[in-house]
């Protein structure tokens, strides 16, 4: 009888036996470059997250105190006491509560240490911060800035009134007016245009109008004769509306911040006025001022946020599973001969606060998911000192 061609059962359970091994191993290996891989997206995201939030304060860091005075930015205030509202998550953001209800100026660097909330994976209470610094970026179409002129200046020495290129002595025609709370100042549009695109005013931004000294006495809470010197020469004030049209801009009360209450005894539209009170202004500048909040949104507990906040506008997010931040300053010793400096300060004193040299900030984050092997999140942090470049410069020669 012939035979029949193929494979006996013990040779094609070998083969099967070979095969489930390849597989095997093919699988092993598969599963443990999935999971690398895994492990890899999640620490990257992490890295990304904690990078494009630390990008954001560095850069807001380094502009910290441009364009502030030494004694900072005088705010109304009446009996020494002040209630000007610190921003924070919300619309309208006041959260956060005040500023300090003694200061009679704002710092260009406002520390908050714990004042932020505790995640559920942390377990510690958050920093929080707000950074004032000067705006330059409003130029309209002929090149000019918002502070470039002061809004009204009478023409002299040959010139005419605006500011034409061809004009040797510019002498914009501009106007400050107050009636029944609301004060309105109409720019020369030959100086500046005032609705410029993206740079343009907007209702919310800061304003400060400021004219003759403001070097002040370096102090947050000044007596009766500094805030002669210090609160008598500027004021901080926040837009209520635009109009393009018009080229003018309004300071109304009952704002958001609550800077444009005219009944204060200082720190007020009507102090820089001459004499005060009178409706008549020397000449003044108008400066665009950004406040800037960092703090952690823990409304989704699995999910916290590192915001941004500009002014009392909505908040952005711009690092996401943040889990903490921290900020530690240096502070120069004020008056010190030689020059020494207090490292890594937690809370700064409300005296510190304008001699703030170096500020150390830790973002503390988690991936956004789990690891799929262990079902635990991976962690990570990333820190930098940032020397603030608008409070960095103090002279060591006495």
């Amino acid at each position: 009888m012939r035979r029949e061609d193929g494979f006996s059962l013990v040779e094609i359970m070998v083969a099967v036996t070979i095969v489930l091994i390849v597989v095997a191993a093919t699988l092993g290996t598969l599963t443990s470059a999935i999971n690398a891989t895994q492990a890899i997206s999640l620490m990257a995201d992490t890295q990304e997250n904690l990078r494009a939030g630390m990008n954001y304060m560095v850069r807001d860091f380094l502009q910290a105190g441009e364009g502030v005075p030494q004694g900072g930015i005088t705010i109304p205030n009446t009996a020494g006491l002040s209630a000007v509202n610190r921003p924070g998550p919300g619309t309208p953001a006041v959260t956060f509560g005040t500023f300090t209800t003694s200061w009679t100026a704002l710092p260009a660097v406002t520390a908050g240490y714990q004042l932020g909330p505790a995640t559920a994976t942390s377990g510690f209470k958050s920093d929080i911060v707000t950074l004032l610094y000067a705006d330059t970026t409003l130029q309209d179409v002929n090149g000019h800035w918002l502070n470039e002129f002061p809004i009204y200046l009478a023409p002299s020495g040959g010139g005419a009134a605006g500011c034409a290129a061809a004009n040797p002595n510019p002498a914009p025609a501009g106007t400050i007016t107050t009636s029944a709370g609301t004060t309105t100042v109409k720019f020369d549009a030959s100086c500046i245009v005032v609705n410029n695109g993206n740079t343009g005013l907007n209702a919310g931004d800061l304003i400060m109008l400021q004219n003759n000294n403001t070097i002040g006495d370096g102090s947050l809470t000044a007596t009766n004769t500094d805030i002669a010197d210090t609160s008598g020469h500027m004021a901080l004030l926040t837009v209520s509306s635009v109009n393009p049209a018009t080229n003018t801009i309004t300071f109304s009360a009952a704002d958001a911040f609550n800077l444009n209450a005219s009944g204060a005894a200082s720190g007020t539209i009507s102090q820089i006025q001459t004499p005060p009170g009178s409706g008549t202004f020397p000449t003044t500048t108008a400066t665009r001022y950004w406040m800037i909040t960092y703090f952690i949104d823990n409304t989704n507990p699995q999910r916290p946020l590192l915001m941004r906040q500009v002014n009392m506008n909505q908040p952005q997010a711009v690092g996401e599973v943040i889990e903490n931040l921290q900020i530690f300053y240096d502070i120069l010793t004020a008056g010190s001969s030689p020059v020494t400096v207090t490292p890594t300060v937690e809370s700064p004193t409300d005296a510190q606060l304008p001699d703030i040299r170096d500020a150390y900030i830790l973002l503390y984050a988690r991936s956004e998911n789990p690891f799929g092997t262990t079902k635990q999140y991976f962690r990570n942090n990333l820190q930098t000192v940032v020397s603030i470049r608008g409070l960095d410069f103090y002279n060591e020669f006495q």
